[in-house]
């Protein structure tokens, strides 16, 4: 991990850190700029940390540009480089620990913005009790369902196989209601839940590719 050249650029660095933290909406985009343009979120494991606790931004855009900005770094080794073991360290341990608003928050990205689906799955793999979250949202109706489409998704992109139950039990359910029509509740939530289907299935299918040891039952 290199040090910054300057004592004026440590200076400027630190300022900048400080500012991902201002109430302020322009201050907090202008600081995570400088920070990329300067290396530093790849150079430092504080500041590093201090961007993956600001993936929960109040502001969409904004949190779509920490996504972007520390998913660029922990998807180096993705391109053949090496991340600093104690930048590693630091993010996985808070990334290790997001909870279920957390993760609707980084899915709600996803949804928006299509260009946020590599750095996410980069920040996603470690997520260590995401799976089982996820199994949680993708069969909550309360929750959007383009958001419980994404979390579907985001399980077989990554291998959470902690949501093979819950997925499953999905499929099961879809499949008796389309075999029991009187047990449909209403034709717009009928038609959200085959929607939901095929992002199942095929989350699914993908882990069941990837882990052909493990039992997946589509």
């Amino acid at each position: 991990m290199r040090s910054f050249k300057t004592d004026s650029d440590s200076t400027q660095i630190w300022q900048a850190a400080e500012k991902l933290v201002s109430p302020t909406p322009a201050d907090r985009e202008q600081a995570l700029s400088f920070l990329r343009e300067q290396g530093a979120i790849s150079n430092s494991a504080l500041i590093a940390y201090l961007v993956a606790t600001r993936l929960s931004d109040p502001d969409l855009e904004i949190r779509f540009h920490m996504i972007q900005a520390l998913g660029e770094v922990l998807s180096a080794e993705d391109d053949a480089e090496i991340i600093d073991d104690q930048i590693l360290r630091y993010v996985q341990g808070y990334l290790a620990h997001l909870e279920e608003t957390q993760l609707i928050k980084l899915l709600e990205v996803s949804d928006q913005y299509l260009s946020a689906e590599k750095p996410l799955v980069a920040i996603l793999k470690l997520c260590s009790y995401a799976g089982e979250l996820f199994g949680g949202i993708v069969n909550d109706r309360k929750i959007p369902l383009s958001l419980r489409q994404q979390a579907a998704y985001f399980s077989g992109e990554i291998g959470f196989l902690e949501t093979i139950p819950a997925l499953q039990n999905l499929l099961h359910r879809i499949d008796k209601t389309r075999n029991n029509p009187e047990r449909m509740t209403g034709r717009k939530k009928a038609a959200e839940e085959d929607m939901l289907y095929y992002f199942a299935a095929a989350a699914l299918e993908k882990m069941d590719l990837r882990f052909p040891t493990r039992k997946v039952q589509i």
